[in-house]
């Protein structure tokens, strides 16, 4: 029904692309609106999330809980980037344009409540659609018209900065586009923004550097776990220009005292996420440096959390919780309350910490984390004491702070440069091959 009292697909087209003459805001404000309308985007499913921030090293960093996406394995998201693209007329994946009117079949549900607009970036017919899982306000999807794998190169940040252009409000960024750092959908181009200012967004810049050659662009090395290169300027051709360059030197960058190599025979290792948003100063753009080499030791990814952290999430750490909010799956919301249970009763109870370990690892909800909650225990034990006089509601933002810290562990292992005497001198090497100059 909802599909049947929207605006046909061309007529929202049309009607998106005449606000966009007059003013950018309404448009998206338009197309928003028909999503919410129709249901296709849930504010009483996105209202559900669970989220809270907490304090790291690094600032403050954001945590949510999203009861409606399911939980993916980095395994089967290589597998689906690696299938052959077909020409079909039916969606091959979740992003098509084919999704729009497609009435459904048992494996590929319908979309009747999905409407897309058409943008231009680079020269190509781009989507812009908003996303039903809303991890953030007006979180939209900018989509290829084609169905095709995602692929950072020197266009790419050129259609980003033109999607900056056109949106000003918006920040937007692109998840890598190789397995294991890159995000759930690596089959078809495609990248994400939205209104929102990211922790990475309020992140200094530690390290300032200059390009010589590129005066009009400002550079730095940003204070984050990640490692990240910040570029701005109000020269776009410029920052397009330097944003190529570091994406060029990093790709085939080799640094083996920090296990960075840029190949394994012809498998390429090294890519970007890149990130726009525009400030009173210019265009602004991070540069987050990924690597998704594997070895005996990280069969999961060097740069990859390690089994465990699985246990809050094994899955790829793609843009959005590269830039400080994580996206952590259904299942702890299920599983956290269970812990702070058990952690609650041994409080009270006085019991000895091989006693809580036991009574974690015999409940199935709790036995993922018991190795965590038993170290929490015993660190936290004058916290936890207060238990035996307070509510269980004291320990609720104890564990939250906790999940906010292995969250904060979580993005460390995927910087390349480790902030160790080590991965300084990584920062050093990879300075000298830009041509850089620090100040």
């Amino acid at each position: 029904m909802a599909a049947v009292q929207l605006p046909e697909p061309e007529k929202v087209r049309t009607e998106f692309t005449r606000l966009m003459g007059s003013d950018p805001e309404r448009a998206v404000a338009y197309l928003h609106e028909l999503g919410t309308s129709s249901g296709y985007l849930d504010e009483r499913a996105a209202a559900r999330t669970i989220r809270w921030t907490g304090e790291s090293a690094y600032g403050t960093l954001e945590c949510s809980i999203n009861l409606a996406k399911p939980e993916k394995d980095p395994r089967a998201i290589a597998a689906a980037a690696a299938v052959p693209v077909k020409n079909v007329a039916t969606p091959q994946c979740d992003l098509c344009w084919e999704n729009e009117g497609f009435p459904g079949t048992p494996d590929h549900p319908a979309k009747p409540g999905l409407r897309i607009a058409a943008i231009e970036l680079g020269g190509e017919r781009w989507g812009l659609q908003f996303s039903p899982y809303a991890y953030f306000p007006e979180h939209c999807i900018a989509l290829s018209e084609e169905h095709r794998p995602m692929k950072i190169d020197a266009p790419c940040l050129g259609r980003l900065l033109d999607f900056a252009e056109q949106f000003p409000f918006y920040f937007i960024g692109s998840n890598a586009d190789v397995p294991i750092v890159g995000g759930s959908i690596l089959s078809h181009d495609h990248f994400q923004g939205g209104r929102h200012t990211f922790p990475l967004m309020k992140a200094s810049v530690e390290r300032p550097f200059s390009l010589p050659d590129e005066p009009t662009v400002r550079c730095g090395i940003v204070r984050w776990p990640a490692s990240v290169v910040r570029l701005i300027s109000a020269d776009r051709r410029a920052l397009a220009r330097v944003a190529a360059r570091v994406l060029d030197a990093w790709r085939a960058f080799t640094f083996v005292p920090c296990d960075i190599r840029a190949y394994t025979g012809d498998i390429l290792h090294n890519t970007l996420n890149p990130i726009v948003h525009t400030t009173k100063e210019g265009l602004v753009m991070d540069l987050v440096l990924r690597n998704n080499r594997t070895d005996a030791a990280h069969p999961w990814g060097i740069f990859h959390p390690g089994e465990h952290l699985h246990h809050i999430k094994k899955e790829n750490i793609g843009l959005i919780e590269i830039m400080g909010l994580a996206i952590l799956p259904p299942r702890l919301a299920r599983e956290l309350p269970a812990v702070e249970g058990v952690l609650v009763e041994a409080a009270r109870a006085g019991q000895a910490l091989a006693d809580l370990r036991e009574r974690l690892l015999s409940d199935p909800l709790s036995a993922p984390h018991a190795e965590w909650a038993a170290e929490v225990f015993a660190r936290r034990e004058a916290d936890l004491a207060q238990l035996r006089t307070r509510s269980q509601s004291f320990l609720h933002p104890v564990i939250q702070q906790e999940v906010t810290h292995l969250f904060a562990t979580i993005l460390e292992t995927t910087g390349v440069f480790k902030r160790t005497p080590v991965g300084r001198a990584g920062w050093d090497a990879f300075l000298e091959v830009l041509g850089a100059q620090c100040a």
